[in-house]
């Protein structure tokens, strides 16, 4: 590390000392080391490994990579501390951490870690041809202090020689409610030319509102949500909702703590940018590289199946569902020409839209059905409601003659999760379009 982090010295004020005489004499001015050169004084190097020591613990580190979903590649890696005492029991990095006393030492052991494991990082750098980032996690106590904004960090990068644009700075999103110092702290980052990834979002009291207005680069979707997500349906159908507000916020998506197929397949579902988990990778103290973490097979086996399920189960619906607008369009009565569709499982109710995408009378329900107590019941009546904005009105319109499938959303009419099959065609002069609801709650 010598060649590449060089010591400097700065000099500060002359130091004065008084003589027997009482005279007072100014003698060669001291080294004033600065917070940088402090921090090298704690590092020494193992088989060219940089190793921190701190209150008696060995500060190491690892690297766990991050994947582009779409690109099926390693793009970046973060760098997690590792600590052990000095017979080699392992200290839990929140523990070792919280071995510092007072802000001093809180900002030190913070700034020894980056240093450590920016090094250590550089020294494979080889292997990435300089097309990967390096996740960097500041202690919140430093952005609180607003101990960093200063010059630290760019004399790191500088004597490292490492670009400012490869690091990503992580601060926990949560941990800073202040949202004038947080914006401050996203901004300082940013003006150095590094990315800044707000950490653990969604882990607490988290608020889309603070990634609008402190404009992250990427935000990191805490464990809990891809957990959530695995186990409840209303999660996973919530999570793209989430994915797409942060795109909406111009920041990247990044899934942590993907642990299996199962949360992999969630995670490309949602439209994720980038994730990270064991599933894919575990931390290693030697960067990985190579190999998509299984994300091709994943993407492949679920989308597959899903497409097949999506097909099997709907191909029927669509069958009868054209055989109804084709009875619409001949002049057949709208409950008449969808009996055998209203007679199906799962089926709802059954609409008219005209061009305009006003709604041409009553929805008609399967026989015997009463309208569904709704807790939307306000909204139920939907005769000359105007559709035009849904997905199911416009994308028959643009596609006459072809029956549409919507994307899964909410009903205003029975407050459950559906479907809606959608085809547009000629009646005499007019443009009509045949909708079906179609319940899509297991």
């Amino acid at each position: 590390m010598q060649s590449r982090l060089r010591r400097e010295q700065r000099i500060g004020p002359p130091r004065l000392w008084q003589d027997r005489g009482g005279t007072i004499s100014a003698i060669e001015p001291a080294p004033c080391l600065s917070a940088l050169d402090k921090v090298e004084q704690a590092i020494v190097y193992e088989n060219g490994r940089a190793v921190g020591s701190f209150r008696g613990m060995r500060m190491d580190g690892c690297f766990q990579p991050i994947y582009s979903l779409p690109h099926r590649r390693i793009v970046g890696h973060e760098a997690l501390l590792r600590a052990s005492l000095n017979n080699g029991v392992a200290v839990p990095p929140p523990q070792a951490l919280a071995a510092a006393q007072g802000e001093t030492e809180q900002v030190f052991v913070d700034r020894l870690c980056r240093a450590l494991h920016l090094f250590n990082y550089q020294t494979h750098d080889a292997h990435s041809d300089g097309m990967t980032w390096l996740f960097l996690n500041i202690s919140t106590a430093v952005v609180s202090q607003r101990q960093d904004f200063g010059s630290f960090f760019t004399d790191l990068l500088n004597r490292a020689q490492f670009p400012a644009r490869r690091v990503v700075v992580e601060i926990l999103e949560g941990a800073v409610p202040d949202l004038v110092l947080l914006s401050e702290a996203v901004a300082w980052y940013q003006s150095l030319g590094c990315l800044v990834a707000l950490d653990d979002f969604g882990a607490q009291a988290s608020n889309i509102e603070r990634i609008w207005r402190t404009s992250p680069d990427i935000v990191k979707l805490d464990r809990s949500l891809i957990a959530a997500a695995e186990k409840s349906p209303k999660a996973r159908r919530v999570l793209p909702a989430i994915v797409a507000l942060i795109h909406e916020a111009g920041s990247l998506a990044l899934v942590e703590g993907v642990e299996n197929p199962q949360q992999s397949a969630i995670a490309l579902d949602c439209d994720a940018d980038l994730a990270q988990g064991f599933y894919f990778a575990r931390p290693a103290p030697v960067p990985l590289y190579r190999g998509d973490g299984g994300i091709a097979s994943v993407a492949d086996m679920h989308l597959a199946s899903s497409e097949v399920s999506k097909r099997n189960f709907l191909e029927s619906y669509v069958t009868v569902f054209r055989q109804a607008a084709r009875a619409v369009q001949a002049g057949l009565a709208l409950r008449n020409a969808c009996a055998e569709l209203l007679s199906m499982d799962r089926v709802d109710r059954c609409f008219l839209i005209n061009e305009a995408g006003i709604q041409i009378g009553a929805s008609v329900l399967p026989a015997g059905k009463q309208p569904a107590i709704s807790r939307f019941a306000p909204l139920e009546d939907a005769a000359g409601i105007n559709w035009s904005r849904r997905p199911y009105h416009y994308c028959a319109l643009s596609q006459a003659g072809e029956a549409q499938i919507s994307r899964p959303y909410l009903s205003v009419a029975n407050s459950r999760l559906c479907v809606t099959l959608s085809m547009a065609f000629r009646q005499g002069s007019e443009l009509i379009v045949l909708c079906c609801d179609i319940n899509w709650e297991v």
